[in-house]
């Protein structure tokens, strides 16, 4: 058996656009599109990258129909009003430097649910000495009266993460002089000058006294990551139909079963309609069932505002996404194991005669026949083996534990520094002693992505001159 593991950088192989930074650079051409100039192309999405990635494009160009896809002005409009409205791209985009990968993704995501537990946490400290607390918040300075403890203190960093999520308001102001004393003016442009204050909407107010709502405050986030969700899976239905120009060569290798962590259906599309991908993380189309969010809830403080709807092992319970993974195969292997164990014990009986020797000899036979079907190669095409799926990988290497070895293990890499990461997290993820087992037993090997382009014969073909 060939079982097949694939990750993004599968459809990087096949110069498909689906990293954070193609989605986020298409998504800031919507933003800032004139919609005097009509529907937008495929280069209107992505011209900005083509000098920075020209490699890359010079092939998808060559490879797709790129062409034939298209944005409405209709859908330019609906985007542009989605895109203001939703507070984790404000948030994305504000951080668009440090997000250079979708682990990197989750990683932020996972920051700002930890400064909003902070937040929340601070203001309800308040509430239980106050009555009401300033709204206004403190970057700096130090307690010096009672009056004092009314007001929060948070950090810049995290009162701008905060803002962007609309947690927080931020007002711009100006110092002027009236009348000879100095005074804090409010303005509607932006100033070098800026205050931050608690976003009043989750501050519920009673006869003599507030509370927030720290329900009503995940529940907005959880509302806005859905729609951050439908956004991106708008993105991946414009990849995902993109077809190719001719027919791909199949891969140099059979596959029996697909596992996706992606979104989109390359596999299918491309190499087999036939066989069914097993999609992880859900998958992208009018009826998507895209799981997107944090590994696990690791700080006490966001459990205990039940965030669990931001992890994904929630989602994927809630939207019925293919989360049992390689169970089936783990729990044939075993059992078969332990049939052809009792049985060799089950053959020492010395009371047996010939016949009945022979009709075990035979049965065990079929079951060494049957563990051989299963017996075979997993390759993992592009996956960057994160800790963020570590209970995955640990599945993945939880075979051969058993004196019978079931599977060999081919990592893909497309360059020395990949398998240098690669090999980092394995190690930290599974330990030196089973990740040096697995590689003096030849069970585990790292070699180069398949060529694409070359298996293919396809010649890159020069870009257009993008206008800024």
């Amino acid at each position: 058996m060939n079982i097949l593991i694939v990750g993004n950088g599968f459809d990087l192989s096949h110069y498909l656009p689906t990293k954070y930074d193609h989605f986020m650079v298409a998504m800031g051409a919507i933003e800032n599109w004139d919609e005097q100039k009509g529907e937008m192309s495929f280069d209107d999405l992505f011209g900005s990258l083509y000098e920075k990635e020209n490699y890359f494009f010079k092939y998808t160009k060559a490879m797709y129909q790129t062409d034939k896809i298209k944005v409405s002005i209709n859908q330019v409009t609906d985007l542009k009003k989605q895109l203001k409205e939703n507070v984790w791209y404000q948030y994305f985009s504000d951080h668009v430097r440090e997000v250079k990968t979708w682990i990197d993704f989750e990683q932020k995501i996972e920051e700002a649910l930890n400064y909003t537990t902070d937040f929340i946490y601070k203001i309800n400290d308040v509430y239980t000495k106050e009555n009401t607390l300033e709204l206004e918040v403190r970057t700096s300075g130090y307690k010096k009266s009672d009056y004092d403890n009314k007001f929060l203190y948070l950090s810049e960093k995290s009162c701008n993460a905060l803002f962007n999520i609309d947690l927080l308001d931020k007002k711009f102001y100006e110092v002027v002089y009236d009348s000879g004393e100095i005074v804090v003016k409010y303005v509607e442009s932006n100033s070098d000058k800026y205050k931050y204050f608690i976003n009043p909407k989750n501050i519920k107010k009673f006869q003599n006294y507030d509370i927030y709502n720290n329900k009503d405050c995940v529940d907005f986030l959880n509302y806005k990551l859905d729609e951050f969700i439908c956004i991106f899976n708008f993105y991946l239905t414009l990849v995902d139909v993109i077809n190719p120009i001719n027919n791909f060569v199949f891969l140099p290798f059979d596959i029996d079963r697909v596992y996706s962590f992606n979104y989109t259906n390359t596999f299918r599309r491309f190499y087999s309609d036939e066989k069914k991908v097993n999609f992880l993380h859900g998958v992208s189309g009018n009826q998507q069932n895209i799981v997107l969010g944090i590994s696990d809830l690791k700080d006490e403080s966001l459990k205990k505002i039940k965030a669990y709807g931001f992890t994904k092992y929630h989602q994927k319970l809630l939207k019925n996404t293919d989360y049992l993974f390689l169970t089936d195969i783990k729990e044939k292997v075993e059992k078969l194991i332990k049939s052809i164990e009792f049985n060799e014990e089950h053959l020492l009986d010395s009371f047996k005669n010939e016949t009945q020797k022979a009709s075990d000899e035979k049965f065990l036979a079929y079951l060494r026949g049957e563990l051989e079907k299963i017996n075979g190669n997993i390759y993992i095409w592009g996956h960057s083996l994160d800790i963020s799926d570590d209970n995955y990988i640990k599945e993945i290497f939880s075979f051969n534990d058993s004196p019978k070895h079931n599977f060999n293990i081919v990592i893909f890499h497309y360059s020395n520094q990949a398998k240098f990461d690669l090999l980092t997290n394995l190690l930290h993820i599974l330990g030196k002693e089973k990740v040096e087992r697995w590689m003096k037993k030849g069970w585990l090997k790292f070699e180069l992505n398949p060529n694409i382009v070359e298996i293919n014969n396809i010649q890159p073909v020069d870009l257009p001159t993008f206008e800024k």
